[in-house]
């Protein structure tokens, strides 16, 4: 049986507006796109690792940590563009260049940087193993409940964002029923999902689930402290 071609693309543009060059920013001692990039080069099912970016900093960094950058990625999509259509560059450029057609193509962001190669082979394994699927992505256990959510109008006044009442089986996390959040690391998605259907999550999705400290996810200054400091954690209990 022929092995799945698998491509993987990080999304590594250099125009982050509240963390600036947040995919060079120093986590652990190494800048934050090598901690990806050093679980994909572990993975065992992906055959190219490309980083799109169009910034020189990154592209030097993502090099050095071992990941190709076989080009510059054009301005009009190194803007709030659709995650989508920086896969499908990078895809197509991929495929002209090497005359293959991809499987499988992992979409994957620095900012999510405690991902692990079995994460990644994970997303894989659900679409290969699962024919309905259409993609897979990485989550992690809700612990900010929406039945605990509420509206809050000008008035002060909160009501219920899923129009429950908190009492009994309600209140107690427990009993409730398992929920799960993206946490943006990994996305795996077969070639007519990403291509005809213009999605990297399809509308048949697998969820791979990974731990809350592996899923620190860098959105604002704060989280660089926070994944710093889990960092050092890890780095001290490896199987954590």
């Amino acid at each position: 049986m022929t092995r799945p071609h698998c491509v993987a693309v990080i999304h590594a543009r250099g125009g982050s507006k509240r963390v600036p060059l947040k995919n060079i920013a120093p986590v652990g001692g190494k800048p934050l796109i090598a901690w990806c990039i050093e679980a994909l080069l572990a993975a065992k099912g992906l055959d190219r690792i490309i980083v799109s970016t169009d910034h020189d900093g990154i592209a030097a960094a993502a090099r050095e940590a071992g990941a190709e950058v076989p080009f510059r990625r054009p301005a009009d999509i190194s803007e709030d563009v659709a995650s989508e259509l920086v896969t499908q560059h990078a895809i197509r450029f991929h495929e002209d260049e090497t005359g293959r057609q991809v499987d499988i193509a992992v979409t994957v962001q620095p900012t999510t940087p405690f991902i692990r190669s079995e994460d990644v082979d994970g997303c894989i394994g659900l679409v290969l193993d699962n024919p309905e699927f259409d993609s897979a992505f990485t989550v992690y256990p809700v612990h900010e409940r929406p039945e605990w959510m509420f509206r809050r109008d000008d008035s002060g006044r909160v009501t219920s964002f899923v129009r429950a009442k908190i009492q009994a089986e309600t209140g107690v996390s427990q009993t409730l029923e398992p929920l799960f959040h993206p946490n943006g690391g990994v996305y795996a998605t077969r070639r007519k999902t990403l291509f005809e259907d213009g999605l990297v999550i399809g509308a048949k999705p697998g969820g791979w689930v990974m731990g809350r400290l592996q899923s620190v996810d860098i959105d604002e200054p704060v989280d660089l402290l926070i994944a710093e400091t889990v960092a050092g954690y890890l780095a001290d209990r490896p199987d954590a």
